[in-house]
């Protein structure tokens, strides 16, 4: 595979991902703002790999052209059910062989992908995700002549996930690896210890309107100092079917009000009173009530990326977010938060977030290194382009 007839200009960027369209997972999300931010300094096209029968072929998705090429066979929910079936034993460090293959039978294949990408004639191709279910030898070999410049986002920490062949392989031939947060660069240099030169921290910026974040929702003034809890956002992500309840965390943070975002309900209480609040259930909406929050309580399964947790930092709002996870790397390295394995230790850390003097210190240092390292858009648009087209593209 080549890089292309060398011609001026800018450069060709092929992003390849199952991580597209509609569903706004925070995979997604991130995808498409790296995509967007190298957009403005190369040429950016997607090879979507979507499960049939979805539409597939070329389409236009705003400044993008999307390749749409079918994914054959994936099975993520069978997947999931070995994957946790295997880690009751040990934890999952011992996967046997069988179970290896079938885990890469049922992430599916994806053969027409190597044509697509082969199509674009790229100077550097960017894996988005770790469901790359194709051979990246068509890539060529690392560091060869003509080949082009890979940087693969694994989207992953967990080390079994990190460990596997389809992914060892992955790493093997990716010159840059791009780690979304400080945990799944330890959990890569675990697994993968001769990746640490290629290691490139991303550091996506978030665009935080604080202005429309100024505005109280209608109705909770009333209410008083408030937390906020993140039971499901956005509408159909995941959500735990038993956490610690609304009233029960009422009960437990004294004179303070309970705010709760959980899918397409939202409502705000006190110890008499509880207001539905009548709002669309958009991000905008999220950040009014994250900003005049004493502390943001997320209470879902975590993610890969802890977006919720860093838009809460930049609006100067400590959070309180499960170990393990995304979210709780961001809250360690800020000292902006404080995190929770059971519900005990939910209880106690938020109390501790009610206490003024403690939640003042936390809230400034949260929102000092949440500008800091994902506050500003021109500086991520430099730094993406740098890590994808290398410095001398």
């Amino acid at each position: 595979m080549t890089r292309g007839d060398g011609t001026r200009g800018k450069g060709r960027v092929t992003l390849v991902t199952t991580h597209w369209g509609d569903p706004a997972d925070e995979e997604t999300e991130v995808t498409r703002l790296l995509a967007g931010a190298l957009a403005r300094g190369a040429r950016v096209e997607v090879v979507h790999l979507v499960v049939p029968p979805e539409r597939l072929g070329t389409v236009r998705d705003s400044v993008f052209t999307v390749h749409r090429v079918p994914l054959h066979g994936a099975r993520p929910l069978r997947s999931g059910l070995l994957r946790g079936a295997l880690s009751v034993h040990d934890g999952g460090r011992s996967v046997p062989g069988v179970a290896a293959d079938l885990l890469e039978r049922l992430a599916g294949s994806a053969p027409e992908a190597p044509a697509a990408i082969q199509s674009t004639s790229p100077d550097a191709v960017v894996l988005a995700g770790h469901d790359q279910p194709f051979d990246p030898s068509v890539l060529g070999e690392r560091g060869a002549e003509g080949a082009p410049r890979v940087v693969l986002l694994p989207y992953a920490s967990d080390r079994v996930l990190l460990s596997s062949p389809p992914l060892a392989r992955l790493v093997a031939r990716s010159d840059v690896v791009a780690t979304s947060h400080s945990g799944e660069e330890r959990a890569l240099l675990a697994t993968h210890p001769g990746v640490a030169d290629r290691l490139e921290p991303l550091r996506p910026a978030y665009s935080v309107n604080r202005g429309a974040a100024a505005n109280r929702l209608f109705g909770v003034r009333f209410f008083g100092t408030y937390v906020l809890t993140i039971r499901c956002f956005p509408p159909g992500g995941g959500r735990w079917e038993r956490s610690l309840t609304h009233d029960a965390l009422r009960a437990t943070v004294g004179d303070v009000s309970v705010a709760e975002v959980d899918g397409k309900r939202w409502r705000i209480s006190d110890r008499e009173n509880t207001l539905e609040l009548p709002v669309s259930p958009s991000r905008v909406n999220l950040w009014r009530l994250m900003s005049h929050a004493l502390a943001t309580i997320d209470l879902r399964p975590a993610g890969p990326l802890g977006r919720e947790a860093v838009e809460s930092m930049l609006l100067g709002t400590p959070v309180l977010v499960p170990d393990p996870s995304a979210a709780k790397e961001h809250a360690a390295d800020a000292d902006g938060g404080l995190w929770y394995r059971d519900l005990g230790e939910l209880v106690d850390a938020a109390r501790v977030l009610t206490d003024r003097s403690i939640r003042s210190r936390i809230a400034a240092q949260a929102r000092a290194w949440a500008e800091a390292n994902h506050g500003d858009m021109d500086a991520f648009v430099e730094r993406a382009l740098r890590v994808v087209l290398g410095p001398g593209l």
